[in-house]
């Protein structure tokens, strides 16, 4: 972690717009908690030594920068895991929160720290700007080591996630949907009947360098 994260300024490799979400300011970070087999960023990870270190002000600076220069109304952490420096994002939303309040903050989360510990999502719940996007990698605990690379109990904390955001926190699950199926829907149903009407499927992109990792876990 402390690779990543130093104080209260965390790393990051590139700022962009980018296309998703009708079009959105973008800051890549460094740094995540899994090892996704279909993972479009894992170099990254594999080389920690890339990026530079910002505080939440210098990036928010940067997203609404991104923002007005290209007419988008939303901004976002992606790249790696943005929920691991926790007193960072809570920054940087709330920097970005103050100098345009009619930004929405995207948070793309795989939900896992948000899963360990409920006073994440009651500090969440304090932004007005923000939603969460909740990424399964699998339906259910069966795969997700192969996929993940990390213990399948896991995916019961993804699970714990979304439950502790519900009803505090703008959000909405998504699921890889090569790997969608009816156990994820029944686990979201038992949170709330609503939930799974607002699951996205989100198609999986197979680069050249993702199949051979993919191949390598048995996956294809």
């Amino acid at each position: 972690m402390q690779k990543f994260c130093r104080n209260n300024e965390r790393k990051y490799y590139r700022f962009r717009a980018d296309k998703y979400y009708g079009g959105i300011a973008t800051a890549d970070c460094m740094g995540c908690n899994m090892d996704c087999a279909f993972c479009w960023s894992w170099r990254t990870r594999a080389n920690p030594e890339m990026g530079e270190f910002y505080s939440p002000e210098e990036v928010a600076e940067r997203l609404v920068k991104v923002a007005h220069n290209n007419g988008f109304r939303a901004v976002r952490i992606s790249g790696n895991e943005p929920t691991l420096c926790r007193e960072h994002l809570l920054g940087v939303i709330g920097e970005v929160e103050d100098l345009d309040s009619s930004l929405i903050f995207i948070l793309e989360t795989n939900g896992i720290e948000i899963g360990r510990d409920e006073s994440y999502a009651e500090d969440l719940s304090k932004f007005g700007n923000l939603h969460v996007r909740v990424s399964f990698k699998t339906r259910s605990p069966e795969n997700f080591e192969i996929i993940t690379g990390r213990p399948k109990e896991w995916f019961e904390l993804q699970i714990k996630a979304v439950e502790r955001l519900h009803g505090k926190v703008s959000f909405h699950p998504a699921v890889v949907a090569e790997y969608a199926g009816e156990y994820l829907i029944k686990r979201l149903r038992e949170i709330s009947p609503e939930i799974p009407a607002k699951l996205e499927h989100e198609s999986l992109v197979i680069y050249t360098h993702v199949k051979k990792r993919m191949r390598a876990r048995g996956l294809i």
